[in-house]
């Protein structure tokens, strides 16, 4: 009796497993943007990354319509997944193959003809049903004021951030600059309960990097100064929240450069291969996404 309970309790474990893969798709799709004269190359192909991952999800699981009775928005849960500002039906959970191309056209504008440059991004990867998550409200700011939200920073201005959950959960916040993924959030000074990602509780108001109106169990808090080697910087902030403990990636330690302590790190493609894997294994486990842009100091 007892191998024929293990026997269905292996069946049912393998079955359950099996019916978890299969939500999991091997999609592609297209993006192209036309390039404005105000855009630079980084961002149309961001621009046209984002696209393609919109039409990969289109093409398989169908497109998000407002009045649509299957998608709903319930408990402060949410049953579309959000790419770039556009609602999909389906979750992005890694990137297998992308390729850009440029495509040159002769249009007439407003003095005459013009050569025109569309980026084209041609994407693989793997994506699946979008399943309910928590959703979470967060502004990216440059003082510690939610009034002050933005997404443009000048050099030597200080990041802070605004959070809050309708469920307690777990935040982690990493900032990736095309090379190197930093992990600001959790900082050394979080205690060992939280490694991998910050506790907070819902339905609570947070501001992260600013000790004076930082409530939470920590000793310090980190506090992080932007800066820009170049006339203009582009960088990627990971807000990253999941209901349940997840596994930080091998991070890492501090180093300095330039006179400037970065925080633990690792490199761009291994985080990415890391967000893949808590893609993957936890339901509860979304990474938003925002651009940053950091500019030169002003004469």
């Amino acid at each position: 009796m007892k191998k024929f309970c293990y026997l269905v309790f292996f069946l049912f474990v393998v079955l359950a497993q099996t019916a978890y893969a299969q939500k999991i798709k091997k999609v592609s799709g297209t993006g192209m943007v036309r390039m404005g004269s105000n855009m630079t190359l980084e961002q149309a192909r961001i621009q046209a990354e984002e696209d393609a991952k919109v039409n990969a999800i289109e093409r398989t699981f169908g497109t998000y319509v407002e009045e649509q009775t299957d998608i709903y928005s319930t408990n402060d849960e949410t049953t579309y997944n959000i790419i770039g500002s556009t609602k999909v039906k389906g979750e992005w959970i890694e990137t297998t193959d992308i390729r850009f191309d440029n495509d040159f056209r002769k249009e007439t504008g407003a003095y005459g003809d013009e050569q025109v440059r569309y980026v084209i991004c041609y994407i693989k990867g793997k994506a699946r049903d979008v399943v309910p998550k928590a959703n979470i409200r967060f502004e990216v700011l440059n003082t510690p004021n939610p009034a002050s939200r933005t997404n443009a920073f000048y050099d030597g201005e200080q990041l802070y951030l605004y959070f809050k959950s309708p469920v307690d959960g777990y935040l982690a916040v990493y900032l990736d600059d095309g090379n190197s993924a930093y992990c600001l959030l959790p900082d050394e000074y979080s205690p060992p309960a939280f490694s991998s990602g910050v506790f907070v509780k819902g339905d609570k108001d947070y501001l992260f990097f600013a000790p004076k109106h930082n409530d939470l169990p920590q000793s310090q808090v980190e506090e992080y100064i932007m800066f820009a080697n170049s006339k203009i910087e582009y960088n990627t902030l990971y807000i990253i929240f999941s209901e349940e403990k997840f596994v930080k990636p091998v991070l890492k330690r501090k180093e300095k450069r330039e006179n400037k302590i970065l925080p633990r790190s690792l490199s761009s493609e291994n985080f990415q291969k890391w967000l893949a894997e808590q893609r993957a294994a936890c339901n509860s486990f979304q990474d938003r996404r925002v651009k940053i842009s950091i500019r030169a100091k002003r004469n």
